[in-house]
């Protein structure tokens, strides 16, 4: 069988950081969850994930900052795809990163199309 995607979920929102990483289990991808940047990039740092999910604004150390770590991480450890969520920021606050964006409040499964559907 295909090798389960990894995908790591950065939201400081403990409901929403909750309801995402359940929904993404049910679909078939391997979870790993953060409460914020700085506990994010120590997964980063040790693991590899296809996807990172994460929030903009949060505590510690926000998404742009996580953003910026990510690009200095060894190419082996950069997700292959990054999805930013958030309901305060527009996507032109990502200033042309090769990041996708989604706006918050989100439907779940506008947010499973974008991982690619269910994995096989």
């Amino acid at each position: 069988s295909p090798r389960r995607m990894k995908i790591l979920i950065v939201e400081d929102h403990t409901p929403t950081r909750t309801a995402m990483s359940r929904l993404i289990r049910q679909a078939g991808a391997e979870v790993t969850s953060a409460r914020d940047g700085e506990e994010g990039l120590g997964y980063l740092l040790t693991q590899r994930f296809d996807v990172l999910l994460t929030d903009l604004r949060m505590p510690k150390m926000d998404g742009f900052e996580l953003l910026h770590h990510c690009q200095t991480l060894p190419q082996s450890h950069r997700p292959q795809r990054v999805i930013a969520i958030s309901g305060e920021y527009e996507a032109s606050a990502l200033h042309g990163q090769p990041v996708q964006f989604l706006p918050k409040p989100f439907n779940l499964d506008v947010l499973l199309d974008m991982l690619g559907g269910k994995p096989n």
